[in-house]
């Protein structure tokens, strides 16, 4: 029988999600007969579609799943083509064939992709039992440190190693401080109101800089990066679990400093009243957890400095985006003023400009 790969949620079928289990060894025998979908994430994502199909077999297997979850290319013409540009769902794909099995942190397993154009899919565990992220809300600082803390574990197995000089089709960057001079003059006009006079001047010489602050990333150790680490990206288990935290959608991952992860996860999510002096103290929870990890030939000195680098970096992103936001209402208008808030809010308190050369 010929089975179509989906395109579509609507091209889901049973007989795809069968034959996907019959290959990666999750079924031998039963076939399933049935399947429930219901589309997740609408207001949050834009690289994927994703889907959770709950399914019903003719004889339920031990190691079968109830439930999935399947990662399809987005419907959207213009984020399609940004996908695609990024190669977001190979990178994703090669990220759970080739680095989650290495890994000491919880990650949703992985059952079956397909990594062949035109239609790219994973077929993900079902998580949706646990409590999903709202970045709108924000995360409390016990959260924040128990999740700088998994990423320490995985990124301290790839710190500026052999093991990571090996994922050649890991890029170094996403391109996002690319334009941020030019685009940051339409961004003080559509968005200045949510920076005060501190936030203005650091983007004032970031704009004169970003070729050094590039330059100096180069020069760094370099590590795996998530690049959206957010908590839209991040599943709650249960505190002290090993499952308490499940970061997800590893789809722009790039090989940079690994701080830079640290600086978006506090400087987008974090509540700034729970933020506020006590940013070094998170960064510190990272940095020891490193150094368990085995990571050596790295100063907290390093850290502190790799860590207001990163905090630069991650003022790109709300330049590099913002006019995805012009004229946006509803969740992303209020996702856009809270992330350009907390962002340049962050960098004032850490005083992220003082290491710029003008």
């Amino acid at each position: 029988m010929n089975i179509n790969d989906p395109m579509h949620p609507d091209e889901i079928t049973p007989e795809w999600i069968t034959h996907a289990l019959k290959e990666s060894g999750y079924l031998k025998h039963s076939s399933i007969i049935s399947i429930d979908k219901r589309i997740l994430g609408e207001a949050k994502g834009l690289l994927s579609s994703v889907v959770r199909v709950g399914i019903e077999y003719d004889v339920q297997e031990e190691n079968a799943p109830s439930s999935v979850v399947v990662k399809i290319e987005p419907e959207e013409e213009g984020a399609l083509d940004f996908s695609n540009e990024l190669s977001a769902f190979r990178r994703e794909i090669r990220f759970y064939t080739e680095v989650a099995p290495r890994v000491p942190i919880r990650l949703p397993k992985f059952y079956y992709a397909v990594n062949k154009p035109p239609a790219y899919s994973l077929i993900l565990e079902d998580l949706s039992h646990y409590s999903p992220g709202d970045q709108v809300v924000g995360m409390h600082e016990d959260q924040v440190l128990a999740t700088v803390e998994e990423l320490a574990k995985l990124q301290a197995v790839f710190w500026n190693n052999e093991a990571l000089s090996k994922l050649n089709w890991m890029p170094y960057n996403n391109g996002i401080s690319a334009g941020f001079a030019e685009n940051w003059p339409s961004f003080v006009e559509h968005f200045g109101y949510c920076l005060d006079e501190g936030g203005i001047k650091i983007g004032e010489k970031l704009a004169g800089s970003i070729d050094w602050k590039n330059s100096e990333i180069e020069k760094r150790p370099h590590t795996i990066v998530h690049a959206d680490l957010r908590e839209d990206n991040i599943m709650f288990g249960p505190p002290g679990s090993e499952d308490a935290i499940i970061i997800l959608d590893w789809q722009v991952t790039i090989r940079n400093i690994g701080a830079a992860d640290v600086a978006r996860l506090m400087g987008g999510s974090e509540i700034p009243k729970e933020r506020k002096g006590h940013q070094f103290e998170i960064l510190r929870r990272w940095y020891d957890t490193l150094l368990k990890g085995g990571v050596t030939d790295y100063t907290w000195d390093d850290a502190v400095y790799d860590f207001r680098l990163g905090v630069l970096s991650h003022l790109c992103y709300p330049v590099h985006f913002h006019q995805y936001g012009i004229g946006a209402e509803g969740r992303l208008k209020k996702l856009m003023d809270i992330i350009y808030r907390r962002s340049f809010s962050s960098a004032v308190d850490i005083d992220a400009g003082s290491i710029l050369p003008i």
